[in-house]
């Protein structure tokens, strides 16, 4: 059990996930109980919390490490001393040994929001979950609601721009409209100069900055990095030369300023729109290939994304152009997802849901569409847990049959977390068309919440330190 006391109450919780939270205060708490926790900082590696009590011990209640329930690590790291808080907040500043410090609680409207916070600092919306006895994968996910709808809604749209068309994204930056950016075309040496400018009105929440780089004739920063190999010339490699070149070049595109790569392809085999993107013919050399591939990227910091699921290699056609279909269900487990399988067991990475019509899975809705294909297949059979991104919704296999800001709302339906649309006059009329669909009832709120919660854990960031802190237009025209 930990006691944690506000103000004047304690409130006892058995972490992790106390099934029952019973106040007290002061004078009835026992004498043996531990002493008050005075703050709540991030865990190693990102989601996560560690709970730091008064005597200066730490218990860990959940971090990206996963350890066993019980397990209790020690952790070398005590607080020093405390200092009360700038003015009008609500907790206290600690300074732990290794000279980190760190903040308990919300500090209020009085404080200078410019302010650059303590790593770890949270809002009270999160004390006020883990107060409730709330397991980690639970507390930013409540943080995510307490987010203004607006940037909710922006956080699920990446658009696709050329590197000139950056700088009219401002807007969309600052006021969080949109969560990402892919970038069409070619690249300039002067890519890395546009993005930190653009990160720079970002402010608080940082924009995903991705691009296709997978090597060969699909390699978008061709003319600011080295040339990359095509996947089919790579596979006759070693593997850890794969794995290192892609180190290599992760750690060149990290530095431009870019953290997603929309890449390794794991379709196996080479069919239309596929061709030298795919390692190969056999799917346990696909997949050995594309891990090292993930692996390299992984290692420099960049955020890889597995595409295109659930298997394009042997498609009927080129999903640019229209709707392909794939061999069955049965036949897609024996082979086309057993790379995908492999990164989804093994890695971090991402997932890119391709157009594609599954015969015994989608319904002839194309995969990227389909609830049985993302939340069915993908998350609950094969365990994804990560973000998921549609292919371009601008794709002919889509506008053939719906507009864009309709695909985009049955992609968040189906489970998708980021709806890849086209270029800036695409936002405005996608983002609407969410609010409405979230109005109406066409899109659940707790879709939306769960999307804008694993985008923002894919940044890096917990949404209880950004309740209230976010600029830009905090509402849509339908919030009530």
């Amino acid at each position: 059990m930990a006691s944690i006391c506000v103000a004047a109450a304690c409130v006892l919780v058995a972490w992790p996930g106390a099934a029952t939270v019973s106040a007290q205060t002061d004078e009835e708490a026992p004498a043996d109980s531990t002493s008050p926790v005075v703050a709540v900082l991030e865990g190693p590696g990102g989601i996560g919390y560690w709970v730091v009590s008064e005597d200066g011990t730490v218990e860990v209640i959940g971090t990206s490490i996963f350890p066993a329930v019980g397990e209790d690590p020690e952790i070398p790291v005590r607080v020093e001393s405390a200092r009360v808080g700038s003015p009008g907040a609500m907790g206290l500043w600690l300074q732990l040994a290794d000279g980190t410090e760190v903040a308990l609680g919300d500090p209020g409207p009085e404080v200078d929001l410019r302010e650059e916070r303590a790593l770890g600092w949270l809002s009270g919306v999160a004390i006020r979950q883990l107060l409730k006895g709330a397991w980690w994968p639970d507390v930013d996910l409540a943080c995510t609601a307490e987010l203004p709808r607006a940037v909710r809604i922006g956080q699920t749209l990446m658009t696709a721009l050329t590197e000139r068309e950056f700088g009219l994204a401002v807007e969309e930056a600052r006021d969080h409209q949109i969560g990402g950016i892919m970038l069409l075309g070619g690249a300039t040496p002067f890519i890395g100069r546009r993005i930190d400018e653009l990160q720079d009105f970002a402010d608080r929440i940082p924009l995903l900055l991705a691009v296709d780089e997978e090597g060969g004739r699909v390699q978008r920063l061709r003319g600011a990095l080295p040339a990359l190999p095509s996947a089919a010339s790579q596979a006759g490699d070693r593997l850890e030369v794969v794995e290192a070149r892609a180190l290599r070049h992760g750690d060149a595109m990290f530095d431009l300023g870019f953290t997603v790569n929309f890449a390794p392809v794991l379709d196996v085999g080479s069919g239309p729109g596929i061709g030298d993107r795919s390692f190969g013919e056999i799917p346990s050399e696909v997949a050995a290939y594309g891990m090292a591939f993930v692996r390299g990227m992984e290692q420099a910091g960049m955020l890889p994304v597995v595409k295109h699921f659930p298997g394009h290699g042997a498609a009927s056609a080129d999903s640019h152009v229209e709707l392909p279909r794939t061999a069955s269900l049965d036949v897609l487990r024996q082979r086309d997802l057993l790379p995908f399988s492999e990164a989804i067991a093994s890695s971090n990475a991402a997932v890119m849901v391709g157009h594609l019509e599954v015969p015994g899975l989608t319904g002839g809705l194309p995969a990227s569409l389909s609830p049985a294909a993302i939340d069915g297949l993908l998350r609950e059979e094969l365990g994804h847990q990560g973000l998921v991104v549609t292919d371009s919704l601008t794709m002919g296999a889509i506008v053939n049959r719906w507009t864009v800001p309709e695909a985009v709302v049955l992609a968040l339906s189906a489970g998708a977390d980021i709806a890849l649309v086209g270029n800036l006059d695409d936002v405005p009329v996608a983002f609407d068309e969410i609010d409405r669909a979230v109005l109406e009832g066409r899109l659940s709120v707790a879709s939306l919440d769960r999307a804008a919660t694993n985008v923002l854990r894919a940044k890096g960031l917990n949404a209880c330190t950004l309740v209230g802190r976010v600029r830009g237009n905090f509402n849509t025209i339908r919030d009530r």
